[in-house]
C-alpha cells in the first residue's frame, strides 16, 4: 500500500462489487423444496410440491430429470438426483 493510496482513502483490499452467494448443496435445496411433503410421491407430485414451496428453477429442473415411479422419502429423491447428475 502506498502513501498516495492511503491519502486517497483507498484500502489495501477493496471489497468485491459482487455480493457473495452462499453455496447450498443440492440435497439441502431438495429438502427445502419438498418440505411438508407426505411420501410416497411420484416425480410429478414432487414437482407440484416444489412449485408450491416456491422452489428455485434449478431445483425444479432437477426434479424434472427424475425417472417415473414413486419415491419413498426425500433421501430417495436425493439419491436419485445424485445418480442422474453423477
Amino acid at each position: 500500500m502506498t502513501r498516495e493510496r492511503l491519502g486517497l482513502g483507498l484500502r489495501e483490499v477493496e471489497p468485491s462489487p459482487v455480493p457473495l452467494v452462499p453455496v447450498v448443496s443440492p440435497a439441502h435445496s431438495l429438502q427445502q423444496a419438498l418440505q411438508g411433503a407426505v411420501f410416497p410421491l411420484t416425480s410429478e407430485q414432487l414437482t407440484w410440491v416444489a412449485r408450491e414451496n416456491e422452489a428455485p428453477s434449478h431445483v425444479l429442473s432437477l426434479l424434472g430429470t427424475l425417472p417415473r415411479g414413486r419415491f419413498a422419502s426425500v433421501e430417495a429423491v436425493v439419491l436419485a438426483v445424485g445418480d442422474i447428475t453423477a
